[in-house]
């Protein structure tokens, strides 16, 4: 009786196993490393269209492609903008006018720039529409808590006696603490709880829109973090572009991750 040899045929599938495995590991690392395009609101400076420097050079270290969105009134130019982009950043800044959030304003007010409050709401307003993820740092988390309904306190220490939190001379480097609730994205990128943070702001989240949550907060209670409970949206009050470069390394998974950071699991 003539035995056919599969030994051969074997060995072909086994060969062919290993090479579907590789292929599908390699498609796995390009898109869980894929270039995202990452929009960046223009700062709305008088003498130049720019955004800071700081943030662009985060975005390409961690291989994303940033767009600078210029401030416009034509509503379609905006909406073409935002449908070039993968996700929307919005940097550092200015205070928030009260006004959009219906309140007077304080005699410890900073700086507004109101062509800038206009077009981030404008901006924040089409990436919802197309359901853009968003996320924001310092300012940007301020203004997404504001354009989803939420208000803020116009100075921390008049308002509520908290200090410490205004050191731009030390950006680099952790001043305070902050404590990230487990139960949060953020915690899962980051592995740990407890974080020391930079900190440049003396405003902050006081009502917390409906749609958000905070996912961290500084031993005071100020707001550190904010996560969407239904929308794709993330944002921190510290500065983790700073952070990359002094104490927190660690912080650059925020900006390789953006996605996971930004979206949820609903």
């Amino acid at each position: 009786m003539h035995h056919l040899n599969i030994e051969p045929l074997i060995d072909i599938m086994k060969k062919t196993i290993v090479w579907i495995g590789l292929f599908c590991l390699l498609q796995w690392s390009l898109h869980a490393r894929r270039t995202l395009r990452v929009g960046v609101g223009e700062v709305c400076s008088p003498v130049s269209l720019s955004a800071p420097r700081t943030y662009i050079d985060a975005l390409l270290e961690a291989g994303h492609l940033p767009v600078l969105i210029p401030a416009t009134d034509n509503t379609h130019l905006l909406k073409e903008y935002v449908q070039k982009i993968d996700i929307l950043l919005l940097p550092g800044g200015e205070d928030v006018d009260p006004a959009y959030y219906n309140t007077p304003p304080s005699p410890y007010l900073g700086e507004v720039n109101g062509r800038r409050d206009t077009f981030e709401m404008a901006l924040l307003r089409e990436a919802v529409v197309q359901r853009k993820p968003i996320v924001g740092i310092c300012r940007g988390l301020q203004i997404i808590n504001v354009y989803f309904g939420g208000t803020l306190y116009q100075d921390l220490q008049s308002e509520i006696g908290a200090t410490g939190h205004k050191c731009p001379k030390s950006l680099s480097h952790s001043t305070h603490t902050i404590h990230i609730d487990k139960n949060s994205r953020l915690y899962q990128l980051l592995g740990t709880d407890t974080l020391g943070v930079n900190s440049n702001h003396h405003q902050a989240i006081k009502n917390i829109a409906p749609k958000l949550r905070a996912v961290a907060h500084t031993p005071d209670g100020v707001i550190e973090a904010i996560e969407g409970i239904a929308y794709p949206v993330a944002a921190v009050q510290f500065h983790p572009e700073r952070l990359i470069r002094g104490d927190v390394p660690k912080l650059k998974i925020l900006f390789s991750q953006l996605n996971k950071w930004a979206k949820n699991k609903k």
